[in-house]
């Protein structure tokens, strides 16, 4: 395997989230984002957790394995338990387990999605959006 540098992220505005930007060895940047409680599951799981582009597991004596999949490839990345649980930790002190959506506002994000906005282009039959025949469908 080829190491590559690795910088784990978190920001309380996205509590669900953990970030990890890698740093390739041509320079090149990616970050990845993944559900928090996946990692943390992840660090006491021996199998693969996870369903989607993103899995985590136990590896080894100590270690833990993500695997990230795109239409790119994929790749095995391999990190001490240890430091990531110590980040994990971190972010609960920010964020604690099962407060992160404390103070959101569901009747107002829904407000937002059904406010009436004026909409340009055609509806799907090709009249003027929104046609008389189809509304706003």
């Amino acid at each position: 395997m080829t190491p590559v540098e690795a910088l784990m992220a978190y920001d309380p505005a996205d509590p669900l989230a953990v970030s990890v930007e890698f740093v390739c060895g041509n320079g090149m940047h990616t970050t990845w984002t993944m559900g928090r409680d996946l990692v943390a599951e992840g660090l006491t799981s021996r199998c693969p957790v996870g369903l989607g582009d993103v899995r985590v597991w136990q590896y080894g004596e100590g270690g833990l394995r993500i695997r990230l999949h795109s239409d790119e490839g994929s790749a095995d990345l391999l990190a001490e338990i240890e430091d990531v649980a110590d980040f994990l930790s971190r972010t609960y002190q920010l964020v604690p387990e099962g407060s992160e959506l404390d103070g959101f506002d569901v009747d107002e994000v829904i407000r937002l999605l059904l406010a009436t906005t004026p909409v340009q282009g055609r509806c799907w039959c090709g009249r003027e959006y929104p046609c008389l025949d189809h509304g706003a469908e």
